[in-house]
């Protein structure tokens, strides 16, 4: 089951579905978007083995420029994708793909290896490398989710400084 309220804040249990979904999103993706994909990979917590999260597929895609972040906007509206530019305030365009009582995918359009990008894929390889990390979000992301049950955004910035830390660590680790 993929698809959610974009208000609401419901975790569900880790489902092999996810992934396909993502392989299914990204054959999609690469057949309307072509050669401006640089990079294409399933992020946040549906990518990770184990791990609860609100059943939304996020999928990063990176592209050489913000010249051509503006130019897909067009191209994926018109395939049905909502639309929302953040390059100024996120470095991203969002590409939101079903109706906002059910979203389904989110489709962050960044310029490869900023740190936004990076970020995205530093996240989520930590994680996966250790497993004591996914309990420690899995708990926090359980309690807040009771908290904050219809308030996504005071869920979302509840989570940044947990994120902040595995970024820094992570960081570390790389280093």
């Amino acid at each position: 089951m993929i698809g959610l309220n974009k208000e609401e804040v419901k975790l569900y249990p880790h489902s092999a579905d996810w992934a396909e979904e993502y392989e299914k999103e990204k054959v999609i993706l690469q057949k309307i978007l072509g050669d401006d994909i640089i990079e294409i990979h399933h992020v946040g917590s549906t990518s990770i083995p184990g791990l609860m999260a609100k059943p939304i597929i996020d999928i990063a895609v990176g592209v050489k420029d913000e010249q051509t972040q503006i130019k897909l906007i067009p191209i994926l509206a018109s395939y049905g994708y909502d639309m929302k530019d953040s390059i100024k305030e996120k470095g991203e365009v969002l590409a939101r793909k079903g109706p906002p009582e059910l979203r389904t995918h989110y489709i962050h359009i960044e310029i490869i290896n900023t740190p936004k990008w990076e970020e995205h894929i530093l996240f989520k390889d930590y994680l996966i490398k250790h497993p004591e990390y996914v309990q420690k979000y899995q708990n926090l992301k359980q309690k807040l989710a009771q908290e904050c049950n219809l308030n996504r955004k005071l869920y979302t910035s509840q989570k940044d400084e947990f994120i902040k830390d595995v970024l820094k660590k992570a960081k570390e680790e790389r280093a």
